[in-house]
């Protein structure tokens, strides 16, 4: 369904619209999504065996949890372009949640396998109870904040492999500062090829966009390290996979482990659904196209349970491999089926043919993809329309790099409500004047053709008025009306920007009566909304104001109750 389709979706295309969109226009998109599906399977590989090894299964593993996380999204997912399958972040939280719970070796794939049912159950339970919302706290500066740390840190996580260097990053602080501490011992002919496939990369994109760069990439680094035995050089490659097909069926775990993964996998969910949706939502900006928040919770939800029943571990959307499939040209959903059938081809028959596969190859194809994160775009236009929301964005930045994924996540969404909270406790306020020969009223900081009229203060407040900015509402009129000069002894409250108003509010707004009334200055409302209206009618207010001082426009107000002419 389009952004302009006037139906809803209803039946299969509600709950399935990946499969939908593919009925819809396979016909028309299958070359496009077959190249970019050769693109992705090239990356999707080696670093499922990777990650694998990182959530402590073995690797042949990640190419199982690859198969159902395609499949599962291709079919729920809204975005066409994200990558479902193995990610670092994830891996880590998964193995670190299983191992105290694993006595015997033998029962780390089952509890992992767990790990993803669960993690999928919560991911269907937010959608069951419409969660999508929470996506609605990720503002645009915390996109562009959280893309542009995402690609800083992919960058750093591929320089290991990009040098050759094999270090114990527990001995440092981040993975940059120990790449830069022993950059004396990088490998020379594993630099070289990394950087060599980063240059041909950005060549085959940038003079023949229409080829897959990562593949030629891939296959070139292959067909080296087997011509000239790099792998004996010291040239760091994928290494031996297991065959094999994945043998669907639910994990042997005890109740108590059961219980005991619960809480875990709640937190590696609330990563994997705000992670997997900024990725798809930065995606769908870009592409021109729309995302169902509550149906990613069920995408993301499906994936993992594919995941676990194929005896793979917790999943998410891939930054790396999503924008990989993106620059590939993929136009459909139909990139993941596609991607998911060659993962079983490889399953079945190409396992020696990646074994020969240059870690430093893999490094610069993901590198490439990081770097076109590094959108200034975006935060040019942030500062140039707004300054907060760039600081917002800037600081969304360094949170992701300091803090991680999910820390850097939670950190800039507690910014935006602070932010949201400060602007509701701050509202526009403004003293308007007359445009002279007009009845038109307007600010009179921002119109200098706007006049003040002597004696009456005219104030109009943009927001509703509730017990968050009540104090402050009063504050700002008893301080206008002390500044005024000559002295307002009328004020008359332009309301047409007040949607609402909470008994706090009616109770400060009573108190504000009772002080004006002291000073002997009168009050008059203009322009009061139904709601509002009803309000102050239901506690009394309107009688202590008087009905005959309630205008329908300001001029009336200032018609009525301002100096003679």
């Amino acid at each position: 369904m389009t952004l302009l389709d006037p139906e809803p979706a209803t039946g299969f295309r509600r709950y399935l619209p990946g499969l939908a969109s593919i009925a819809h226009g396979a016909r028309h998109t299958a070359v496009a999504d077959s190249r970019a599906a050769l693109t992705v399977w090239a990356v999707v590989v080696p670093q499922s065996l990777a990650y694998a090894t990182l959530a402590g299964m073995p690797s042949v593993h990640g190419l199982y949890a690859a198969v159902g996380a395609l499949a599962a999204y291709a079919v729920f997912g809204t975005c066409r372009d994200l990558n479902m399958g193995a990610e670092s972040t994830v891996a880590l939280m998964v193995a670190a949640a299983v191992a105290p719970l694993a006595a015997d070796p033998d029962n780390v794939i089952g509890l992992t396998s767990l790990a993803a049912l669960l993690v999928g159950g919560w991911c269907v339970l937010g959608f069951v109870f419409r969660l999508g919302f929470i996506s609605e706290f990720l503002s645009r500066p915390i996109l562009a904040g959280y893309v542009f740390g995402s690609g800083i840190i992919i960058v750093i996580s591929q320089l290991e492999a990009l040098f050759g260097l094999d270090i114990d990053t527990s001995l440092y602080t981040t993975d940059l500062g120990a790449v830069v501490r022993n950059l004396g011992d990088a490998h020379g002919l594993t630099t070289l090829l990394g950087l060599m496939t980063v240059v041909l990369v950005y060549v085959i994109r940038r003079l023949l966009p229409k080829i897959p760069a990562p593949l030629v990439a891939v296959v070139l680094g292959i067909l080296v390290v087997v011509a000239f035995d790099l792998d004996q050089e010291g040239v760091a490659v994928v290494g031996a996979i297991e065959s094999g097909v994945p043998i669907p069926g639910l994990p042997d775990a005890s109740f108590s482990q059961f219980t005991q993964l619960l809480l875990p996998a709640l937190g590696i969910a609330l990563l994997a659904y705000p992670d997997s949706f900024l990725t798809a939502r930065s995606l769908s900006v870009t592409g021109g196209y729309t995302l169902d928040a509550n149906q990613e919770f069920l995408a993301v939800g499906a994936s993992n349970l594919a995941s676990g029943i194929l005896q793979g571990f917790p999943v998410n959307g891939s930054q790396s491999r999503s924008f990989v499939q993106r620059d590939a040209g993929g136009k459909s959903n139909l990139v993941g089926l596609i991607c998911a059938a060659l993962v079983l081809l490889t399953l079945f028959f190409l396992t020696p043919v990646f074994e020969q596969l240059p870690l430093a190859v893999l490094a610069g194809i993901v590198i490439v993809a990081g770097i076109g994160l590094f959108e200034l775009e975006g935060f040019k236009a942030l500062w140039r329309i707004r300054r907060s929301e760039f600081w917002l964005g800037t600081a969304t930045v360094i949170s992701v790099l300091v803090l991680g994924m999910l820390g850097g996540i939670a950190f800039a969404v507690g910014l935006s409500l602070i932010a949201a909270l400060v602007r509701l406790m701050r509202p526009h306020t403004a003293e308007l004047g007359r445009v002279e020969g007009t009845d038109t009223y307007r600010d009179v900081e921002r119109n200098p053709d706007a006049k003040r009229i002597a004696g009456l203060l005219i104030y109009r407040i943009d927001d509703e008025i509730f017990f968050a900015n009540a104090a402050f509402f009063v504050r700002d009129v008893k301080a206008r009306l002390a500044s005024s000069d000559p002295p307002a002894t009328t004020l008359v409250i332009d309301l047409e920007g007040v949607s609402d108003i909470d008994t706090t509010a009616i109770e400060q707004l009573g108190e504000l009566l009772d002080d004006l009334a002291v000073a002997d200055v009168t009050v008059g409302l203009a322009r009061v909304r139904k709601p509002v209206h009803d309000m102050l009618d239901r506690s009394g207010l309107l009688e202590r104001i008087g009905a005959e001082r309630v205008f329908l426009e300001v001029d009336d107000a200032v018609a009525a109750l301002g100096p003679s002419e």
